[in-house]
């Protein structure tokens, strides 16, 4: 599910540039001060590296576990990887990690959904200013709690039975 609402957020980044980029002034704000002012400049085609940098950052998070899959040992858990664990706890593991990068990847999206817009608006006013304290807040919040979430899982998976860690040997 978390890939299916990535993808809707990847495209309707898509149609926001492609329907705002027609009506925008031929120099846009691309960077803002920590206020929120407008302190560098670009042309509206600049949009498109944006969605480019999310259409890149989606790639990646697909990645992780299909990477997982092929190659365990890339994989990092704490201070194990994925191929210290047996083949069959494998699946499972896999299947955490992917919902992890799944929910990462819809916050990651929202931001630059966010931002998006946000460069949008501030292209359209006279003093360009983006309001940017809200979603950097949700986005560093939610971040925060899915990975807080996920890493007490994994450091749970090296417990047995009793709260014991189980020894990996090579």
């Amino acid at each position: 599910m978390s890939r299916l609402v990535s993808f809707l957020l990847l495209i309707y980044s898509y149609f926001l540039i492609r329907t705002n980029l027609p009506k925008l002034p031929s120099r846009i704000p691309t960077h803002f001060n920590s206020a929120g002012a407008a302190n560098g400049w670009g042309s509206p085609g600049s949009l498109w590296l944006i969605l480019g940098a999310q259409a890149l950052t989606c790639a990646i998070f697909l990645a992780v576990p299909l990477l997982g899959r092929r190659y365990p040992d890339a994989v990092h858990l704490g201070l194990r990887r994925l191929s210290d664990f047996p083949a069959p706890r494998r699946a499972g593991i896999l299947a955490m990690i992917e919902r992890m990068v799944g929910y990462l990847n819809v916050v990651l999206n929202l931001f630059f959904v966010f931002m998006l817009r946000g460069i949008i608006q501030a292209a359209e006013q006279p003093v360009p200013h983006l309001h940017i304290f809200w979603p950097v807040v949700l986005a560093t919040g939610a971040t925060a709690a899915i990975l807080w979430y996920y890493l007490a899982k994994f450091r749970n998976l090296g417990k047995g039975e009793g709260g014991t860690a189980i020894r990996v040997t090579r």
